[in-house]
């Protein structure tokens, strides 16, 4: 198991038969209990009701599923999902969250949880006129303080992330070699599997799965199998920004106990390590392709004035893309805390990511690495938020990190979220901590799966239902119009997603 988004009301009147044998006319259609309903739920999320709003949809979906309208009653669905969206993240009240605080940090005083509760890195949501907090709160003191991050690592005795990869930083590099070092082979499965008596009886289910795309650093990729290849109706290819696999499912065909999906494949990663002499840096062709694209906005990579004013705060009279690049980075890193984020209360809200850590100083390593992407583009840098997995023994899972462009260089990584944890070594030096920071910028490990090149890449096809975490595609998605609740929201809570990598 996994954990780990107008309406017209109609106004009727009574139809009277005039005289024994006769009626007015055709019978007007009448009204649905749906329609008051939904409009109540509208006016409920508008008030930032979302409880209230999310029961007054699903009363309406059941309203509509009665009159046979399925339209309406997909719609009364999908809103039910987005006001879900809006508070699954927050779960606690604040008697229950100072319980689970104080269980988790036991030796802490009450003043202590107090000041971290009400600090202004803290997440809440005011929903039904109470505040609630948010799911990562016990993760957020420990990642905002530390002292305490370094007493568990010192517990452990291990850092994550660090103590794998500083033996890699401190290796030199071949002399004369190029920024790709040598390449270590992966081959990958993922597996997907879903209960069929969580599912209708009939209708098409749909799914969308990541895949491997061929980049400078991810070569020789071969997609060697997806399944069952009777419901594969896409494949993106290697050469695409995104890559995917798109099934889809007739559910009156599947009688078995689960519905099950594979795709296998294989991929060369390399080290990345780019030495960049500034003074080499070449102006960028602002009427290419390219630039247009990567200094363009972005559904999460939100280029307002705010943000550009912020970049400029960041990087003053500096003009050189290079130093500005580093001074952004530099800034991320050594500002702004890696932080569990609300994704799914982002994606509801219409939040762009970039713009959330603007206003809140926090963010996970897509929200950090979608800003440095943002702040960037906001002062004519070419840049992405590239995603995939991390492959790091230990901590393994799904990841971003970021690159920005330099004409006569190329695509030069930035992981803002790794090099943060040179911070939580219990028994780094600073110089050790200072090296480590600098690898993460210009240079990137090979443990790696690369999965897209950028947020907010349009899915083939197009998903029109709410989505959670809409912008990346390192987990299943899924669309089924005869499902009660919206797919995107059980597919976590039933199914089994299994990613497993084997070095060749």
């Amino acid at each position: 198991m996994r954990h780990v988004l107008t309406i017209a009301i109609l106004i009727l009147s009574a139809a009277a038969v005039l005289a024994a044998g006769c009626t007015s006319g055709p019978a007007t259609p009448q009204a649905s209990k749906g329609d008051p309903l939904l409009a109540q739920g509208e006016n409920e999320f508008t008030n930032h009701n979302y409880h209230t709003a999310e029961a007054l949809f699903t009363r309406a979906q059941q309203e509509f599923l009665a009159d046979g309208d399925a339209v309406s009653a997909r719609k009364a669905r999908d809103r039910a999902a987005t006001a879900q969206m809006m508070t699954s993240d927050f779960p606690y009240n604040r008697s229950t969250v100072e319980r689970v605080v104080a269980g988790a940090y036991p030796t802490s005083s009450a003043a202590e949880r107090a000041a971290w509760l009400d600090g202004p890195m803290n997440v809440t949501l005011k929903s039904d006129g109470e505040t609630r907090y948010f799911s990562g709160t016990m993760s957020n003191i420990l990642n905002h303080n530390l002292p305490l991050m370094r007493q568990k690592t010192a517990a452990m005795n291990h850092t994550p992330i660090y103590d794998e990869v500083i033996p890699l930083v401190t290796t030199p590099w071949k002399a004369g070699a190029g920024p790709y070092g040598e390449p270590v082979s992966y081959e990958g499965l993922e597996e997907l599997s879903f209960p069929r008596d969580a599912l209708p009886r009939t209708g098409t289910f749909r799914l969308w799965i990541p895949l491997p795309i061929g980049t400078d650093s991810q070569t020789n990729v071969t997609i060697v199998s997806v399944g069952p290849a009777k419901y594969a109706k896409y494949t993106s290819g290697t050469d695409a920004h995104l890559g995917l696999g798109y099934f889809e499912v007739p559910l009156e065909e599947e009688t078995g106990p689960f519905i099950n999906l594979t795709a296998r494949f294989r991929f060369d990663q390399h080290e990345q390590r780019f030495s960049i002499d500034p003074g080499r840096v070449k102006p960028y062709n602002t009427t290419s392709p390219l630039y247009l694209m990567y200094t363009a906005p972005g559904g999460n990579t939100a280029i307002t004035p705010e943000m550009k004013k912020k970049a400029l705060d960041i990087v003053g009279n500096e003009t050189n893309p290079y130093l500005q690049a580093q001074m952004i980075y530099q800034h991320i890193v050594g500002t702004l805390p890696y932080s569990k984020a609300p994704h799914a209360w982002l994606d509801a809200s219409g939040t762009p990511e970039s713009a959330y850590v603007l206003s809140t100083g926090i963010g996970d390593c897509g929200s950090q690495s979608t800003y440095f992407t943002a702040l960037c583009r906001s002062i004519g840098i070419p840049a992405r938020a590239v995603g995939g997995y991390q492959m790091i023994t230990g901590t393994a899972g799904t990841h971003f990190w970021a690159e920005y462009y330099l004409e006569g260089y190329g695509w030069v990584p930035v992981d803002v979220t790794a090099a943060e944890s040179g911070d939580w070594s219990h028994n780094a030096t600073p110089d050790q901590r200072k090296r480590f920071k600098e690898y993460y910028f210009g240079s990137l490990d090979p443990y790696r799966y690369v999965i897209q090149t950028d947020t907010d890449i349009p899915f083939t096809p197009a998903i029109n239902d709410p989505v959670s975490q809409e912008m990346y595609l390192q987990e299943p998605r899924g669309v089924c119009d005869t499902c009660p609740e919206n797919p995107n929201l059980f597919i976590p809570e039933f199914s089994t997603w299994k990613v497993t990598f084997t070095k060749r």
